[in-house]
């Protein structure tokens, strides 16, 4: 039977233990950035936020038959100031979350 060679696994091991490495604590890093994001939302235009996604959740559907070029509407949405996770959120509510098989 044929076996997937893992090398320092199942091929070429010398035996020890691995390495224990310790996890990173990225709590003050996660703060700061939600407060980046919430200042973000604070100071921008909200109305041209909510416009510019709106218009990226209209092109979206029709993206597949060429009706409509989706990048200008993401630069659109992206010089409103929409997050990344606003436009992705868009995206998967026009078209479903990528689920490997």
């Amino acid at each position: 039977s044929a076996r997937t060679v893992i090398v320092g696994v199942n091929t070429f091991a010398d035996g020890a233990e691995p390495p224990v490495m310790p996890t990173p604590d990225y709590s003050q890093l996660e703060a700061e950035q939600v407060a980046r994001v919430r200042a973000l939302r604070a100071r921008r235009d909200g109305g041209a936020a909510h416009a510019a996604l709106a218009a990226l959740a209209a092109a979206a559907p029709l993206v597949a038959d060429r009706a409509a070029p989706l990048m200008p509407a993401i630069i659109s949405a992206v010089r409103a100031r929409a997050t990344v996770g606003e436009i992705s959120d868009v995206l998967e509510g026009a078209w479903g979350r990528y689920r490997p098989a």
